[in-house]
């Protein structure tokens, strides 16, 4: 006994001081008093129905979570202290976080092609799982035996609420395809007609890749009109495209452009036989004057005065000769 110790049961014993307890409950409910504060060689008591009594050697677990050891002569020799309150919350709100990733990694829902929703005790649907439909409130019923399949195609088979077998979905048979006609009318499909896409050629029933080269395709727009293309493939890919009705646009330039070229060059044609034919008329004209330099008079101004002149001089004579004729 310290000093302490002694000196607080001389003050007990004169009454000098009132009596002090440290109350408290075992795991199971049970009350219990510590004469004084809880610390190492107080005296520590039961309740019962006859009174307190002194507890009974061992080990004594209070509610708090604290842990006491009592020796035979009923006082504590070994204190292991609880948490605290604190300590208590932020380790209660610890283990209903773990709890609730427990529960959302626990079950996983799964879209259904038809809109329905179900739910999986798993990340994902794996055989031997159970497995719940969840209902637009939120509330799970059992599911019916049957094959549900799922928005990516995927088919549950479920027997008595556990998944029985999955078959995956191939993902290029589940992407949705868009089939037209070539030139030659072999059915086509692709899923938009888009570089670096598939173009399948359907025949039969059966799918292959279509052959390397040029391809002209017919398509229809949304308004249900036709849409010429041309595509090159590559290892049944589509490597190239061109919209068909472009190329033709631009085709018809060309030709508006060559047929006025022609019809300028049929009038510069025109121009040049015209001035060669004059040409050669002038060559034929010299060549004639050339050899026959007299065979053409030259009228010059002397020589129309004279033979006006002499025109003259006729006139007076035939007028004179008439003349002399009336007088006989």
């Amino acid at each position: 006994m310290n000093s302490k110790q002694a000196l607080d049961k001389i003050m007990k014993i004169l009454n000098l001081t009132p009596q002090k307890f440290y109350d408290a409950k075992t795991e199971q409910g049970i009350a219990v008093k510590i004469d004084g504060d809880l610390e190492l060689g107080a005296p520590i008591y039961v309740a019962t129905e006859e009174g307190m009594i002194p507890a009974p050697a061992g080990v004594h677990k209070l509610d708090d979570g604290s842990e006491i050891e009592v020796d035979d002569d009923g006082k504590v020799s070994k204190i292991k202290m609880g948490a605290t309150p604190d300590a208590k919350m932020e380790d209660k709100k610890e283990k209903e976080s773990i709890k609730d990733e427990n529960m959302k990694a626990a079950f996983a829902d799964v879209k259904m092609k038809d809109g329905k929703m179900i739910r999986v005790e798993g990340e994902e649907p794996m055989v031997g799982l159970m497995t719940k439909l969840v209902n637009y409130d939120g509330t799970l019923t059992a599911l019916t035996d049957g094959v549900y399949e799922t928005e990516n195609g995927k088919k549950i088979n479920i027997v008595g609420g556990t998944i029985q077998g999955i078959d995956e979905a191939d993902e290029k048979a589940a992407e949705k395809f868009t089939e037209a006609k070539t030139a030659d009318g072999a059915i086509v499909e692709s899923p938009t007609f888009d570089v670096g896409e598939d173009l399948m050629v359907v025949k039969d029933g059966d799918k292959s890749p279509a052959p390397d080269g040029e391809h002209q395709i017919v398509l229809k727009d949304s308004e249900g009109n036709d849409v010429k293309i041309r595509v090159m493939t590559k290892d049944g890919k589509i490597v190239e495209r061109e919209n068909v009705e472009e190329m033709e646009d631009d085709m018809m330039s060309a030709e508006e452009v060559a047929e006025l070229f022609s019809q300028a060059l049929k009038k510069i044609e025109s121009k040049i036989d015209a001035i060669s034919a004059k040409q050669i008329e002038l060559d034929g004209k010299f060549q004639k004057f050339s050899k026959e330099p007299a065979g053409q008079k030259v009228f010059t101004q002397k020589t129309i005065n004279e033979t006006f002149s002499q025109t003259e001089d006729r006139v007076e004579s035939f007028k004179r000769l008439r003349a002399a004729l009336n007088k006989n």
